[in-house]
């Protein structure tokens, strides 16, 4: 009962990711953050490139 458990409410800026059309406008940290979203393993150490071409297809 000690427990406290914490609810996960998506910022402003997660809905602006997910709302951008083009991934080549988003900064490394953005595309990061939508990969976290998507559930890509291993984004934390790819590249602008590699992440683009991850999310693209």
């Amino acid at each position: 009962m000690g427990m406290l458990l914490r609810r996960h409410y998506p910022t402003k800026k997660t809905a602006e990711v997910e709302e951008t059309d083009t991934l080549s406008d988003l900064n490394v940290k953005e595309l990061k953050e939508l990969a976290k979203q998507r559930g890509i393993e291993g984004y934390s150490t790819l590249t602008k490139q590699e992440l683009l071409e991850v999310l693209n297809g």
